[in-house]
Formats: structure tokens, C-alpha cells, sequence
């Protein structure tokens, strides 16, 4: 081992949080050339705190058995949040070549029954920390390009929900502010393990297009959309109001457009 190497190591056992949001900025590719190059236990200390999305990208540009590797050292929590991330194929290969004590447990976690609000949620979501600034949130939504909600989630450092950011309050905002100025705290969240036509009559769906969903340790693992319920039972019709679906879906349909428009745009 050279002296960088000694060096790059040495950091990441010392600041291993300062490291991850250092390669956070690099692309999937770059971060992966430098998982391989560093003993497992070192890229799991990186990717534990790490955006799910960003460690799924990751994952999915290093060789299957690295990949495998790496999912066998990090948590179980942070294992979890990373395959939910990623698109079912990827998500079904790494599963089978895990460890039956790692991958037992992993398919429990991911295997929402039937009609419950887990089972309907999109797992794919854009996240950022609440320490985050505004000018690096916009950063990381152009490096996203996965979005399926009009909000981004802020979440605190043990991944549990912090609140809601509104995209268009994001794209408005001061450059400098803090996310944690933009985020509503008081937004409803749904629990995955409840079944989805409890959540029907909220009067939420009034105001939200999507809503977070967390784990019962509080911890964000997808957000339900107010079209995925409506899709889910036909008593949602009647108990939403077809107006309202109207109005959720327009919103819903005018953000994507204005986001589409941003995320192509150059620059930042």
C-alpha cells in the first residue's frame, strides 16, 4: 500500500461522514473506482451515511461480486434503503447472491403484503439532508433525474424524516438558505405496514400530491401518491371527491413538466 492510499484510509476511518460528502459529488463511476480499490469495510463506513440514491448508483456501476460484498458489510437499514432504489431486475440479482443471514432478512423488509401503503409506495425518492443548503440541493436534483414527487424529503442524519420541501419553494429559494428554512415538519407521513384504504379519507390528499412513508422506527423508505391511491380502490373515487383528484393529478402533472424543463436545462 502507498502512502495515498495509507493516507485516503487513514481519512475515512477518522471522518468517514466528511469522506462520504466529499464522493458525494463525484459520479457513480468515479466513487465505484474507489470502492474497488479499498478494503470492504472501509466502502461500507462511505456508504452507511450516504443518499440512498447516490449509494444505489454506486452499487450498480461495480462488478457483481463487489457489490455483493459491500451489501454484506453495511447495516441492514442502510442495505434495505439502497435496493429499494434500484430497478427490480438489479434488485432480484443481488438478492439472490447475498448470504441467506443477509438476504432472509432483506426480503422480509422489502416484501410489503399485499394492499398495504408499502406495497403501493414508489421507493424511489430524492432526499437531502437538512444541513443541506439550497444552491447543493439543486446540485443534487440535476444529478437525480429519478423523480417522482413535487416535493423533496429532508431527512436527519439517522435517516428518519425530518419534513417536506415543496420543489417550487426550492427552485425560488435563496441559493444560501438552509433546507431546514423551506421544510414543512408538520407534514402528514403513513406508516407501510397499514393497509392503503385507511389512508383513503385523509384530508390531506386535499392539499398533498404525495405523502412520506416511514418504517415504525420513523426511518424513510417511499412516498404514496395520491394517483397510486386512486388507482388502489374504487370507494377512492367516491370518498376523495373527483374534483380533488383532479386538482392533485393537475398539480402533480404541472410540476413534472416545470421539473422536466429544469432538469434539462445546462448549468446549474
Amino acid at each position: 500500500m502507498d502512502t495515498d492510499e495509507r493516507i485516503l484510509e487513514a481519512f475515512i476511518h477518522k471522518h468517514g461522514r466528511a469522506a462520504t460528502q466529499i464522493l458525494e459529488k463525484l459520479e457513480p463511476e468515479e466513487v465505484a473506482s474507489l470502492l474497488r480499490e479499498i478494503p470492504v469495510e472501509l466502502a461500507a463506513k462511505i456508504l452507511e451515511p450516504m443518499y440512498a440514491y447516490k449509494a444505489s448508483r454506486i452499487l450498480e456501476s461495480l462488478d457483481h461480486p463487489c457489490a455483493i460484498k459491500i451489501l454484506e458489510e453495511v447495516d441492514l437499514k442502510t442495505a434495505e434503503l439502497i435496493l429499494r432504489q434500484m430497478e427490480g431486475s438489479v434488485r432480484n440479482s443481488l438478492l439472490k447472491d447475498l448470504t441467506p443471514k443477509v438476504s432472509g432478512p432483506l426480503r422480509l423488509k422489502l416484501k410489503n403484503p399485499e394492499n398495504t401503503v408499502g406495497a403501493l409506495m414508489d421507493p424511489i425518492l430524492f432526499t437531502l439532508r437538512k444541513s443541506v443548503k439550497v444552491s447543493k440541493a439543486l446540485t443534487f436534483l440535476k444529478e437525480h433525474q429519478r423523480l417522482v414527487s413535487p416535493y423533496v424529503f429532508v431527512v436527519n442524519q439517522d435517516k428518519s424524516l425530518h419534513g417536506v420541501v415543496n420543489l417550487q419553494d426550492l427552485l425560488l429559494a435563496d441559493k444560501d438558505a438552509p433546507l431546514t428554512s423551506l421544510a414543512n415538519t408538520n407534514v402528514p407521513k403513513l406508516y407501510d405496514d397499514v393497509h392503503f384504504e385507511t389512508v383513503i379519507n385523509y384530508d390531506s390528499w386535499l392539499y398533498y400530491y404525495a405523502l412520506p412513508v416511514t418504517d415504525r422506527f420513523g426511518v424513510l423508505v417511499g412516498s404514496l401518491r395520491l394517483e397510486a391511491v386512486r388507482r388502489g380502490s374504487v370507494e377512492s373515487e367516491e370518498v376523495l371527491g373527483k374534483q380533488a383528484i383532479k386538482a392533485g393529478a393537475a398539480l402533480g402533472e404541472l410540476y413534472r413538466i416545470g421539473l422536466t424543463g429544469f432538469l434539462r436545462s445546462p448549468g446549474e
